[in-house]
């Protein structure tokens, strides 16, 4: 990957936490502009990987590229300067903050990264946007689990990263919510057409219907990458989901 390529890339990812291997030789490219699903069932690695490659993890082998630059080594901070940001599967707020107070915690990032000023508006519209405009002089405990959720999101999105990466964002969400999401990341993939986004998601009818491409992980391997269609369709993807048909795989996660 050439630095003009921009986006995130890393080979030969092994974690292993004494004798258990979570990742084994894990390749994983997220190119500027493009937005990849992550998928497999539980325990198959995919968290493991999102904390490798925003830094809360140093693999124990494997190197990582942020636009065509090695960034093995740094820390969950330094990437988040270098505009790797991330979101978690249960929302981390500043719980003494207000909703508001909170996205200006990713402005501020945004401000140290790039020096932009002038970006109320754009809190605002992502606010709006996302559904927590109504919530912003609210405490993150005061607010609904969706909201926390979403904020987090908003306040990510906010930052202007380079790699966006989402672990689990609709978990515990409401089928309504989880509506509302699709249209909110869609409004993301329109309006910051370079950005590099990565999705873990156990929705993967959600994962499809904003992700063109799609990775499956099984026991800390790559089993699959391609498009949602060619991915949905593969025999091994089908399997690995204790053997479930392309249609009840395209279900699962609708009702959690």
């Amino acid at each position: 990957m050439s630095e003009e390529t921009g986006g995130l890339r890393a080979r030969g990812i092994v974690m292993a936490f004494g004798g258990n291997v979570a990742l084994n030789g894990v390749d994983i490219d997220l190119p500027a502009g493009t937005w990849t699903g992550l998928i497999g069932p539980n325990g198959s690695g995919k968290t493991t990987l999102l904390n490798v490659l925003s830094g809360v993890y140093r693999p124990s082998a494997g190197t990582v590229e942020l636009a065509g630059r090695s960034v093995d080594g740094a820390r969950a901070g330094r990437l988040a300067r270098a505009g790797i940001v991330r979101t978690f599967q249960h929302p981390q707020l500043a719980e003494s903050l207000t909703i508001r107070e909170n996205m200006l915690l990713g402005v501020d990032l945004r401000r140290r990264r790039t020096g932009a000023e002038g970006i109320d508006e754009e809190v605002a519209e992502l606010l709006d946007v996302f559904g927590c405009a109504k919530y912003e002089g609210y405490l993150p405990a005061q607010a609904p689990y969706g909201i926390r959720k979403a904020v987090e999101l908003a306040r990510a999105v906010v930052a202007d990263p380079v790699v966006l990466l989402l672990d689990e964002p609709a978990a515990g969400l409401s089928k309504d919510e989880r509506a509302e999401l699709v249209a909110s990341l869609r409004w993301v993939r329109d309006r910051k057409p370079d950005l590099a986004v990565c999705l873990i998601e156990h929705d993967v009818r959600l994962v499809a219907a904003v992700c063109p491409a799609i990775q499956v992980l099984n026991f800390g391997k790559v089993l699959a990458v391609g498009s949602a269609t060619e991915v949905l369709t593969t025999p091994a993807v089908q399997e690995a989901y204790l053997g479930r048909s392309g249609r009840h795989l395209e279900r699962e996660g609708s009702s959690s």
